[in-house]
């Protein structure tokens, strides 16, 4: 019986020892368990990062959205208007038989103001007086070009006067003038300007003629 014993204890303790290993492999992955919960640390910790990157466009989005406000609400220049202009007459050059000048507008407002195209010029006896003749015709059609003076920018525009003498006393009606009343463009309001010269005040003779305003650069 003693022999029988003694290989039966030893069945049982390999036994034991068998279970002791099993129980130290089970065990494995529970050591490994602490850096499976560093995974969702390092995802909380990414999470800051891209969300401050998402809300970096939300910043921007209101400075855009303010700085077009701010565009759409500025107030339109208003048009020239007589009151804001200085009109000045540059000496005449001849050539064949006509004048030619330089009528320029100055803005001596302290604010921009809007303009371009034709104006209107009219010789008269005086600065208060009617009209001689016919008014300036317009030349060079299809130039008008819409442009803002700030204040102290001109514009010019080429005014020729032909000679009355050109034509036979019986039909030009020669009349002495003192100057031109002018207009600005689409203003209804004008100013005079100082020129000595002789008209035509008879309404079929043209002597006048005039170009588009063009800013002075």
């Amino acid at each position: 019986m003693r022999h029988l014993a003694r290989p039966l204890l030893g069945v049982v303790l390999g036994a034991v020892l068998l279970g002791g290993c099993g129980g130290g492999g089970e065990g494995g992955p529970s050591p490994a368990s602490p850096a499976s919960s560093s995974a969702p640390a390092s995802a909380s910790a990414s999470a800051p990062v891209s969300a401050s990157a998402s809300a970096s466009p939300s910043v921007s989005a209101p400075v855009s959205a303010s700085s077009g406000a701010t565009m759409s609400n500025e107030p339109a220049t208003a048009e020239c208007r007589v009151g804001d202009l200085r009109f000045h007459l540059s000496p005449g050059e001849g050539a064949a038989g006509s004048t030619y000048y330089r009528l320029r507008m100055t803005n001596t407002s302290s604010a921009p103001c809007a303009s371009g195209g034709y104006g209107g010029v009219s010789l008269v006896t005086e600065p208060g007086g009617a009209p001689i003749g016919a008014p300036a015709d317009r030349v060079q059609p299809g130039r008008r070009t819409p442009f803002t003076l700030r204040p102290g920018a001109a514009a010019e525009a080429t005014l020729r006067e032909t000679d009355a003498g050109n034509y036979p006393r019986s039909r030009c009606h020669p009349t002495a003038a003192r100057g031109l009343r002018v207009y600005p463009p689409d203003e209804t309001h004008s100013t005079f300007v100082p020129l000595a010269t002789t008209a035509c005040s008879a309404g079929g003779v043209h002597l006048l003629q005039l170009s588009p305003y063009a800013p002075v650069h």
